[in-house]
């Protein structure tokens, strides 16, 4: 395990990570996810299955949305109701997880990419927001399959780097300048760029490992996926 973690760590500081989350959908896009098959979990406990055929997108946060269930019968929920929303994507919504280095890392592991990187779904999960209202809200979950610790969502307040375009739907998304960080279900954290170094130092104080080998200027924004992703496979407990 130790030599497998010292690869990994060798694969990550040789090679850039940018990219290696969803895409973050925005109010223009979010036809992009209409009448796929989605399902609902309720904060009730109870799920609905069906078509989801509208959503409402409002500042980086999902308020409402509308289901046709099997039955024909139709269900508006609003964000409040719900605890998570998984909307199988299309073709046209698939967006790449992760880079060409990042596939190297995953074949030298000798590890499924598609096992892990869940690519097929499109998920907004309730989280509490960094403010100090401490309200949660439907937000985007950024790297599904490897969040079994830190859970990242889209900030709305981000700004973003250049998107890549197909008319008018975007296809890999922007790299976003922050990110909100939940770990272990604690209030979420602003991840900015200027001031990564900190957060590094905080979010994997318990993986002595990655404090050691990304000490200094080690640790970089463009990395941020590849640093997630590590923790989550090597030690997360």
């Amino acid at each position: 395990m130790k030599s497998t973690f010292v690869l990994l760590l060798v694969w990550i500081t040789g090679s850039a990570f940018s990219q290696g989350f969803v895409a973050a959908i925005g109010s223009d896009d979010i036809g992009v996810i209409l009448n796929n098959p989605a399902t609902v979990v309720l904060e009730t406990g109870d799920t609905l299955k069906g078509k989801l055929t509208s959503a409402s997108l409002i500042n980086g946060y999902l308020k409402n949305v509308a289901l046709k269930l099997a039955d024909g019968s139709k269900r508006k929920l609003d964000a409040a109701a719900m605890k998570t929303l998984t909307v199988k994507a299309s073709a046209l919504a698939k967006m790449a997880m992760m880079n060409e280095s990042a596939n190297s890392i995953f074949r030298t592991i000798k590890t499924d990419f598609n096992s892990i990187i869940n690519r097929e779904y499109i998920v907004f999960e309730q989280a509490l927001r960094a403010t100090k209202k401490d309200k949660p809200a439907m937000m985007q979950l950024l790297n599904p399959g490897f969040d079994h610790v830190i859970k990242v969502y889209a900030d709305p307040n981000a700004n973003e780097t250049m998107k890549l375009q197909s008319g008018d739907v975007t296809i890999t998304g922007g790299a976003d300048k922050s990110y909100l960080f939940v770990k272990n279900g604690e209030k979420a954290v602003i991840v900015k760029k200027n001031g990564y170094r900190r957060n590094f130092d905080e979010l994997y104080a318990d993986c002595p490992e990655m404090i050691t080998a990304f000490e200094g200027d080690n640790a970089r924004f463009k990395d941020l996926a590849g640093h997630v992703f590590v923790y989550d496979q090597l030690c997360a407990k």
